[in-house]
């Protein structure tokens, strides 16, 4: 029997790894298995290893905006107001230059059309948490607000109409996934995403909360929903959910005001 959930509150998209996100009324699934754009640029360092938030705190200084329309990205440091802007194409040359300076050693900006530059491509196409999640985790850290969180987490797909962390009905426990629709597109909930260092610096300054995931993690675990199996996965510093997009939705659409609907679980 299928369960009328929620609704696509907001959807983010972010073009460039690491980097802002940008808000869209609705994304397309690539080949890829993820939204049109969704992190398909990165910077690359000469091992070939990602320069993001995990591995360098400068990128929290770096300011950018990206056209796919006219072809074009802008860059500035945070506590700068003019932008340097190239195309994305034809100034490549440029924009490794202008990265290398920035921080300070040899990088350079990589393409993938099919928007792979994901730390778990294989089980996540997408991200989805809740609104109200995201007010609550506020609530724990005088401060911070909705959309500094937002900024701390980037989710792709935001839910309202739903109670705070209502998301963890989309995943149950390893080798089991949750089928569910969003408008015409089939999901699979498989797990949910374990954090890192990045949701503990400040968005815009890099700036530390040092007992961010001591406090998150007693905090989640205190507000867990009656029907979340999250306490088996060993800790509660865990928000929003990995989903897969299978090849069979490509070229499908999400849009603002999809609802939400829970098929079932699905043996894998």
């Amino acid at each position: 029997m299928m369960e009328i959930g929620p609704v696509v509150k907001r959807i983010t998209i972010y073009p460039v790894k690491s980097l802002e996100g940008t808000p869209v009324q609705e994304a397309e699934v690539v080949k890829g298995g993820c939204l049109k754009h969704d992190r398909e640029y990165a910077i690359i360092d000469k091992e070939g290893n990602f320069v993001n938030g995990k591995s360098n705190a400068l990128v929290h200084l770096l300011r950018s905006a990206i056209d796919p329309e006219q072809g074009t990205i802008s860059f500035r440091h945070e506590l700068e107001t003019s932008w340097n802007s190239f195309h994305l194409d034809q100034e490549r040359s440029a924009i490794n230059s202008y990265l290398t300076r920035f921080f300070g050693k040899p990088v350079g900006l990589q393409q993938n059309k099919e928007g792979r530059f994901l730390d778990i491509p294989d089980t996540s196409g997408i991200t989805i948490l809740s609104s109200s999640s995201l007010e609550t985790v506020a609530g724990w850290f005088p401060g911070i607000g909705l959309e500094e969180m937002r900024s701390r987490f980037r989710a792709n797909i935001e839910l309202s109409d739903v109670p705070a962390f209502w998301e963890d009905r989309l995943f149950i426990e390893d080798g089991v996934a949750v089928k569910f629709r969003i408008g015409a597109l089939t999901l699979f909930g498989m797990q949910p995403r374990a954090r890192c260092v990045v949701p503990t610096r400040n968005p815009a300054t890099g700036a530390v909360i040092h007992a961010f995931p001591k406090t998150f993690s007693r905090q989640r675990l205190h507000h867990l929903p009656v029907s979340s199996t999250l306490e088996e996965y060993g800790h509660g510093y865990y928000l929003s959910v990995d989903c897969l997009i299978p090849p069979s939705e490509t070229g499908k659409k999400i849009s603002i005001g999809d609802r939400l609907q829970i098929i079932g679980r699905v043996d894998l």
